[in-house]
């Protein structure tokens, strides 16, 4: 059985002219501001944009367990299993190899790990702290910190 060779067009081709003005001209990145919350003057959720967008994505992805997020089960750093663990450079590296293959994964196409360090505090907390940058911007470099 021959399959047909015509094609049915509905509706109307957009110039190239058209297409350039529906595209945004705008390169920055805009979303929902990371936690959730409602803005009091309009009653929706904040927006966010640019560097403080980044930010708290990272922060929520960093405090995130694998499998608390809902058809994705690998997202997160799943951090919390390493708080009984000994303070010693074995979990150091385990949750270095954990973290930076996770933001590889999950937030490579929007950033780029500079230096990740592990170490303890001194009230014995563990402190991760990331140094980025966006990939698609000439930004100077900015830094997370997030204590288990």
């Amino acid at each position: 059985m021959a399959l047909p060779d015509t094609t049915n067009v509905y509706g109307n081709i957009p110039s190239k002219k058209q297409l350039q003005e529906v595209t945004s001209k705008e390169s920055s990145i805009q979303g929902f501001n990371y936690p959730f919350e409602v803005n009091p003057g309009s009653g929706y959720f904040s927006k966010s944009t640019g560097l403080k967008l980044v930010k708290n994505m990272i922060k929520t992805f960093l405090r995130t367990n694998r499998g608390e997020r809902f058809m994705l089960p690998d997202y997160g750093a799943d951090l919390s299993k390493y708080l009984m663990e000994p303070l010693d450079e074995t979990t150091f590296r385990l949750i270095r190899d954990e973290v930076g293959l996770s933001v590889k994964k999950y937030l490579g196409d929007l950033t780029r790990t500079n230096k990740l360090q592990v170490f303890e505090t001194r009230n014995g907390n563990l402190l991760v702290k990331l140094f980025l940058s966006l990939r698609d911007a000439d930004s100077n470099g900015f830094n997370i910190e997030v204590r288990i």
